[in-house]
């Protein structure tokens, strides 16, 4: 770290941090309590996951320590799941605290109800939030504490000058005498201070951690074995449970078995309010859980247990064909909203544009193009399966131990289910074995405590792969219909739009309003493209079946559809499908980005012999990512991937490395789900059911990819929005391998995954 010098009476206003945000107390050191930016309440809503009850004061869910022997640590609310989001935030900090970054420590904090919150609670950890949320905050909590040591040592050697004073790596020297004091020594007397009303940010120019890539405080401990994941939980008297769902969406327990031979018990559990998603209404009695004294028996006894399951009265209808006829025919049909009425599924949802002159602007058109696109439902398939350990005490206590995205609505249903109040529940959130959003759902965490309930005894409930591919809260299916029109300059006269797919939004409770479910149609709004006149629809599909927040939401699905639609154009118009899309684009900032991937990978010039490259942009929370993607050697059963360029603007970039590894995490999640990934229905029971029929690609098929973040602003506007990353790998891939793929096979990819009868070996 250098040497740096802030003049107080020059720094920025730390808005939204004001004296009532902090928590101070003596001791041994500082304990600073801040506020980092919990996820609003319609956040939560679109996360699945009920929200805490209202704040009355600021909410402190993160807190900073000084130690007296020079420690720094910082306890951290949200989860981590291997996005590096402790590692960035303890970056951003660093920076303004002017510590070395490999001397901060972060730790693990714990959820709470308590309004306001005290230091160290979680937040939920969706929607690619982190980082781009609590940037400002994170820097302003940095600079206050600094603030706070600084006027300490100011006080202890008795000049008031604040420009006399410098700070470096933790220690500050008073200029004139060459005193110097680490923040250890006067950690104790900063705790006795208030807090600043304000405090000087470092300026950009001179940043030396932010911006640069750094190692991940994470990696160590997941290197030497050493990190804890909800699936290596032990403890003392521990037993294991294995669930055993009903095979179709909506199926309930006939009669309870009988408890197998060597196990301890057989335990119904129930959904909850709360989990209710799709078919899965509250009350229906729609697992049981098989209980035994070590992994592996109770696992072959769950297997082998005869169970009478009661399937719903329509099972018939859920079946896969009759989902995409019904969505098929809501393409073009399905009734308008109506203010205060009922809009049952069905309902033609107009989020932007108008239908009327939009049409009217199609049909007066030279050329109309119109294509149905049509993507399956896919579950997330995270590495680590649904796990939660309780350890219940009947009117004491419940411990909790979850990989969780949502530690504070885990609190609240544990506190719901077994009426022990808030004080007596601990929610321990464990490192995640992959989240995807799926580990923001608390059904798994319901179900262990009903077990744990009925024990007695700590208890390890675990799914098996086969129920966590078939019990998933999966990614919608969608049927996408788009239509437009080409003046004979090769202009886009109007452009229309429909998406059909279940609500993420609607089975978790919510009431959509004029502009339908917002996860449905993200992707496909507000583009920067001169489209004339548009159109922008949602339809809510009428499908029981249970959906959720699979990694980039709905961005998976529009990207596809609006961005193939757009390759479609490009021919139409006999033009280049780059130079087509720069044409249209309207946003310098997109235009960037759609250059910058195009100079790397070489677009106008012509690829290798045998190979073909296709081209995307789009934009999930916040951020713009375009892809190329170049292949080759395409049959009806395969297609080589060799090469993919990603290029993106998140606005700021905190740590570069981190950022390339969740894109291309990002792009071989997007890959999967292209090539292979989807789940269907036959009366109601998911079919695909573990990876032996749901492929993944193997090392020596993985592409070379080449990834280049556009830079940072040479100062940052703390009014713009900084984009996230941990999802933003996944929605351009499709689109772009399906035009790659149209000019070598010469036919339109419209429906995917591409193979979907691939299948892997060995499982």
């Amino acid at each position: 770290m250098t040497t740096r010098t802030i003049d107080s009476s020059a720094g920025r206003d730390t808005r939204g941090v004001s004296r009532r945000d902090f928590l101070v107390r003596t001791g041994s050191g500082l304990v600073l309590g801040f506020v980092l930016q919990n996820v609003s309440r319609v956040d939560l809503a679109e996360a699945g996951v009920p929200p805490p009850p209202a704040a009355t004061g600021a909410t402190v869910n993160s807190w900073l320590e000084i130690g007296a022997d020079n420690s720094v640590t910082l306890t951290i609310g949200s989860s981590e799941m291997g996005q590096g989001s402790f590692s960035g935030l303890a970056q951003i900090l660093s920076e303004d605290l002017m510590v070395d970054y490999a001397r901060i420590r972060a730790v693990q904090g714990g959820p709470t109800l308590a309004s306001p919150a005290p230091v160290g609670s979680a937040i939920n950890t969706v929607g690619s939030s982190v980082i781009r949320r609590n940037f400002w905050r994170m820097r302003d909590a940095g600079a206050a504490a600094r603030e706070m040591l600084v006027q300490a040592a100011m006080n202890r050697i008795g000049d008031q000058d604040r420009a006399r004073y410098s700070v470096r790596d933790g220690v500050i020297t008073h200029a004139p005498t060459g005193r110097s004091l680490t923040y250890g020594e006067v950690a104790a007397d900063a705790a006795a201070l208030p807090p600043p009303a304000s405090a000087p940010l470092v300026p950009d120019d001179e940043f030396a951690v932010i911006g640069r890539s750094v190692p991940r405080l994470d990696i160590p401990a997941k290197v030497d074995g050493s990190a804890k994941y909800g699936i290596d939980i032990r403890l003392p008297n521990m037993v294991y449970a294995v669930i055993r769902h009903a095979p179709s969406v909506g199926g309930t327990l006939a009669r309870t078995p009988s408890r197998p031979s060597g196990t301890i018990a057989v335990v119904p559990t129930q959904v909850v309010a709360g989990t209710e998603r799709g078919g899965e209404a509250v009350g229906n009695v729609n697992a049981v859980a098989v209980v035994g004294t070590n992994t592996w028996d109770t696992w072959q006894a769950a297997k082998r247990l005869k169970v009478s399951w009661r399937l719903p009265a329509n099972a018939s209808a859920l079946n896969s064909d009759r989902f995409l006829a019904d969505g098929l025919a809501l393409s073009s049909g399905g009734t308008p909203f109506v203010p205060g009425g009922a809009n049952p599924p069905g309902t033609v949802y107009t989020v932007e544009g108008e239908a009327g002159s939009t049409t009217a602007a199609i049909d007066g058109s030279p050329s109309i193009v119109e294509s149905v696109y049509s993507l399956p439902y896919v579950a997330h398939a995270c590495m680590e399966v649904l796990n939660c350990t309780v350890d219940y005490v009947a009117g004491v206590r419940c411990d909790v131990y979850a990989p969780t995205q949502s530690a504070t609505s885990a609190l609240g249903l544990v506190v719901s289910l077994t009426g022990l109040s808030p004080d007596q529940v601990t929610v321990h959130t464990t490192y995640l074995g992959g989240g995807l959003g799926r580990k923001a759902e608390t059904d798994f965490v319901s179900q262990a405590v009903q077990v744990g309930m009925a024990v007695g005894r700590p208890v390890k409930l675990m799914w098996p792969r086969e129920e966590d591919f078939t019990h998933d809260q999966y990614r919608p299916m969608a049927v996408i219909r788009a239509r437009a029109g080409l003046a004979q300059d090769g202009n886009v006269t109007g452009f229309s739009y429909r998406n059909v797919s279940p609500s993420i939004l609607g089975q978790r409770g919510r009431v959509l309003g004029a502009l339908g479910d917002s996860q449905g149609i993200e992707g496909a709004t507000h583009l920067p493209y001169a489209f004339g006149t548009r159109a922008i629809e949602y339809v809510a599909h009428p499908s029981p079946v249970p959906v959720g927040f699979w990694r980039s939401v709905g961005a998976s699905l529009n990207t596809f559809g609006v961005e193939s639609m757009i390759d479609e154009l490009a021919e139409a118009a006999s033009q280049d499908p780059y130079l087509f899309r720069r044409g249209l684009l309207t946003d310098p900032r997109w235009m960037q980005v759609l250059d910058a991937v195009a100079d790397r990978s070489g677009w106008l010039s012509p690829p290798r012999a045998g190979r073909a490259r296709g081209i995307a942009i789009g934009t999930a929370f916040g951020s713009i990512v375009a892809q190329v993607v170049e292949a080759s050697n395409l049959t009806t059963t395969s297609v080589r991937i060799n090469k993919v360029w990603i290029a993106i603007d998140c606005y700021l970039a905190v740590n570069p490395d981190s950022i390339e590894a969740q894109l291309v995490g990002g792009m071989v999640h997007g890959l999967n789900a292209t090539l292979y990934g989807r789940q269907t229905f036959v009366n109601g029971a998911a079919q695909v059911k573990n990876f032996n029929s749901s492929r993944m690609i193997r090392l020596n098929e993985m592409p070379d990819v080449d990834v280049t973040i556009l830079p940072n602003p040479s100062v940052a506007d703390r009014t713009a929005a900084i984009g996230g990353a941990g999802e933003l790998g996944v929605p351009t891939f499709a689109p772009a391998l399906a035009a790659a793929c149209y000019k070598l096979g010469g036919r339109r990819i419209r429906t995917l995954p591409l193979f979907p009868a691939a299948r892997m070996g060995g499982l």
